[in-house]
């Protein structure tokens, strides 16, 4: 959470704003990220802050899917997707990931 709040004080001081109100922050299922904890982290390191009284919108994005055989994207909640049978041709393990990894500051509100 620390790395998101500076990008987020990059930012806002490259588009001139001072008053946060809100940030959304992406995360995939596969970041093993726990949502109470982000929301914790945030909590503490903005409370006393320039940042104090902006809120933290949190999404999370499920687990998207692209068969490297044919193409066919699709969304699943089986994590453990290595053995995983493609719904349309029916290959296994052979996937990339469209969605689902990582952490991302999505968007920021502010006031001048």
């Amino acid at each position: 959470m620390t790395n998101v709040l500076e990008l987020v004080a990059q930012e806002m001081e490259k588009h001139k704003v001072a008053k946060l109100r809100s940030i959304t922050v992406r995360y995939g299922v596969l970041s093993n990220i726990v949502a109470d904890s982000l929301a914790f982290a945030f909590e503490v390191l903005t409370k006393d802050s320039e940042f104090a009284g902006a809120k933290l919108n949190l999404v999370k994005d499920e687990l998207a899917l692209k068969c490297r055989l044919c193409s066919h994207s699709f969304i699943t909640d089986q994590k453990d997707y290595f053995f995983l049978a493609c719904p349309k041709c029916g290959e296994e393990g052979s996937f990339e990931i469209v969605k689902g990894e990582g952490i991302f500051l999505d968007r920021i509100e502010a006031d001048e």
